[in-house]
Order: structure tokens, then sequence, then C-alpha cells
């Protein structure tokens, strides 16, 4: 973490997401001081309380000066707003897949914007380029699982551009935006039944 810090840290923003891997709390709290030391943007999802402990998180935050990002694994407006008032987070996660779908992440992005802070959503997918577009507080769109040395890992079901694969990023750092009616983009419906291996019905 220092030698990232040291290497890129006067370049780009630092994030660490150890997706509450450390076994303690005490471990997090020493991540926490590298992080401050390595200046790093946020810390996200520590250690493993499964990112939902109030008051556990509150007294990392009063002993680090790194952010802390929580709120993945806390569901619906109500527990989110909840983890704001009782001082568990300072940047605030919410999605459309966790959230209540797009009504429910957009009313916690405005919550969140109602306390003056900022949203981060959960992993990439047209709905949430949607979201972020929409909204004034939020700083990443972010793209998991990518390697520079692997060149797809998701299936091409969208045009190279809405994949969320590193070539739909542009030399700025920016995604598009879909522009057309629904989510904005058609499924490749050729591919997808030519590599269908089953169907299930439900009713």
């Amino acid at each position: 973490m220092l030698e990232v810090g040291r290497r890129v840290g006067d370049r780009m923003a630092l994030m660490i997401d150890p997706a509450c891997e450390y076994n303690t709390w005490g471990e997090a709290l020493l991540v926490g001081r590298a992080c401050d030391e390595a200046g790093f943007f946020w810390l996200e999802d520590p250690y493993k309380d499964g990112g939902v402990s109030m008051f556990g998180h509150q007294r990392l935050r009063e002993k680090i000066e790194t952010p802390i990002l929580q709120a993945e694994h806390i569901f619906g407006l109500e527990g989110h707003v909840d983890f704001i008032v009782n001082g568990g987070t300072d940047f605030v996660r919410a999605g459309v897949y966790e959230d209540g779908g797009i009504t429910g992440a957009m009313k916690v992005a405005h919550a969140v914007e109602g306390f003056g802070l900022d949203v981060e959503f959960h992993g990439g997918g047209l709905a949430h380029r949607h979201c972020i577009a929409a909204v004034r507080n939020a700083n990443f769109y972010e793209l998991g699982l990518l390697n520079p040395k692997v060149k797809s890992s998701k299936p091409p079901i969208y045009p190279p551009e809405f994949t969320d694969e590193l070539e739909g990023v542009d030399s700025n750092g920016h995604v598009a935006v879909p522009q057309g009616p629904g989510l904005g983009v058609e499924m490749d419906w050729d591919y997808i039944n030519a590599h269908k291996v089953d169907t299930i019905t439900r009713e």
C-alpha cells in the first residue's frame, strides 16, 4: 500500500476495498493508518463485521484520517440514512441491485446529497451509468475485476463502449452514457441465443 502511494499517489486517487477480509477492527486500524501515510482517498469495507457495524466504523473514523466508504451491505433508504446519522461512513455506497432498483438507488443518492456527502454506486452497468449522470454528488464509475493483460472478462452482449471493459474507458477516464430508450442499449440477441445453455420459465 505504501509502495503504491510512493509510485502513483501523486498522479491518481488511491482507493482500497478489502471487501471485509481483514479479521479484526485492529487490523483495519493498521491498514487505515497506512492509508493515511500513503494519502488514500478512501478505505472501503475494511474488516469482518460484514460491513454493517455503525459503531465500529464510527470509532475507526475517529482514529484515522482517511475517509471511509461504507453501506454496500446496508440495503434501502432507511438503513443508509441510519448509517450516515450515526457517523458510520464518509462516502456512501448505493446500488440499483441492492437498494430497490433505479428508484431506490436514486432515493439513497438524494438523501446522501441532503447530508452534504457523496454517493458512490456499487459496480458498473447501464443503470449505474444513468444514475451517476443524473446526480451531482458522485465521483467515480466503478469497474471491477479488470486487468490490462486480460482483454475481456464479460460476455459481449453490448457494444464495446458499454461492456465495462478497459477498452470502453476513454483517454480522459470517462465512460459513455447510453442515449437510447430504456437503459439505452440493445442487447446482442444473436450472441445470447448462440451461447444459451438452458432456459427457465418462472410464472
